[in-house]
């Protein structure tokens, strides 16, 4: 029996051991920690270059991200570019067509956790996988809410929230289209 104990204190030891590296589990970071990495890809790319989005499909449930996508909009070129930031670089960068996203984000902006929080406090519902986090502004339907964080928690319940992401209170909840 004291063998077995012991056997079970250093497997313990040994699992908490590992589950604390980092190399391990590689924490996430909210969307703004990587910005100034991607905002330096994109102004290389073009001088005139403004961010418009920022995403991830691998939100977890406390608005965090190991790999955030930011997109930029070149009214010069009338093209966009994706940096996408991992472990707190450039991952990857490549020329894209902006789309519809062309009218730039400000620079004061409340982080993806906070916009995560705020929209828990108000019904959204996060399963152990994966959230959808967006923040952009889009369309003359949101232009009169500003940017705007577009948070989706699971495709189960088929609603997202949103979150105003220059003054972080929530907006609504409405049906995925």
């Amino acid at each position: 029996m004291r063998s077995t104990c012991a056997y079970l204190s250093i497997l313990t030891v040994l699992l908490f051991g590992f589950l604390d590296t980092p190399w391990i589990f590689a924490a996430g970071t909210g969307a703004k920690a990587g910005l100034s990495k991607a905002q330096a890809a994109a102004t290389q790319w073009k001088a005139d270059a403004q961010l418009v989005q920022i995403s991830t499909l691998a939100g977890d449930a406390s608005g965090t991200a190991s790999t955030w996508a930011y997109l930029f909009h070149s009214p010069s070129a009338k093209r966009g570019y994706r940096v996408d930031v991992a472990d707190g670089g450039v991952a990857r960068s490549v020329e894209v067509s902006s789309g519809v996203l062309t009218e730039p984000l400000p620079t004061e902006l409340v982080d993806s956790d906070q916009a995560m929080t705020e929209a828990k406090a108000n019904g959204l519902k996060t399963t152990t996988g994966r959230s959808m986090l967006t923040l952009q502004v889009m369309l003359k339907g949101t232009k009169q809410h500003g940017p705007y964080w577009n948070i989706v928690g699971d495709m189960v319940s088929g609603t997202s929230t949103l979150v105003n992401a220059t003054t972080g209170k929530f907006l609504r909840t409405q049906a995925l289209q």
